[in-house]
């Protein structure tokens, strides 16, 4: 079974090329499994291209593919092809429980010369189009509660059906390696000077 990507290749943002900021004509090689597809050549955009070039490719979802390759190349002025730098977009960041069919994701990622140095962020947009078999016409009621997918902000949330960590003994909390009673957070600290 295969599901159909609709990828949008927006922009680059601080292209490099040998510690060297990029003049122009670059452009974006999209690589899942086998199959490869070229986005157009930003002619002017130098070391912050903009393509909005928008790519449709075939996924297979069996598991075979877990990773999206993304290369950028810059093409010089005799006409060579230079690499600029490469992502691997994890399958899991826009297909998973939380990330439903049909829904936009606008994603980021860290570029790395074949060095492994940064050479710049690549901005893109995945979506991944729905099929015609989960497509409902009735009108949700308000007080319906969202569905599995859309209500956890967390794995684990997912598969208990909860939204909070669940209530645990003290003796469980020390052999888990955290407090469990309440919500987990980050405290914030405030000062805050009086006037005199």
């Amino acid at each position: 079974m295969q599901r159909s990507l609709e990828i949008e290749l927006i922009s680059a943002e601080g292209l490099k090329v040998d510690r060297k900021p990029v003049k122009r004509k670059t452009f974006c090689v999209v690589k899942i499994d086998q199959k490869t597809r070229v986005c157009k050549l930003d002619e002017s955009g130098g070391s912050c291209p903009t393509w909005k070039d928008k790519i449709e490719m075939e996924m297979p979802i069996n598991g075979s593919v877990r990773f999206i390759s993304i290369e950028v190349l810059s093409r010089t002025s005799g006409g060579a092809e230079k690499n600029v730098g490469y992502a691997k977009i994890p399958v899991t960041d826009f297909m998973g429980g939380f990330a439903p069919q049909g829904h936009l994701n606008f994603l980021s990622y860290r570029l790395r010369d074949e060095y492994g140095d940064k050479s710049g962020i690549l901005n893109v947009s995945i979506m991944v189009k729905p099929d015609g078999n989960n497509i409902k016409y009735s009108t949700p009621s308000p007080l319906v509660v969202a569905t599995r997918d859309y209500a956890a902000c967390s794995s684990q949330a997912a598969v208990n059906g909860q939204m909070w960590r669940p209530k645990t003994s003290s003796s469980m909390a020390v052999g888990a390696g955290y407090g469990g009673r309440e919500v987990t957070g980050v405290p914030v600290w405030c000062t805050y000077q009086q006037s005199s």
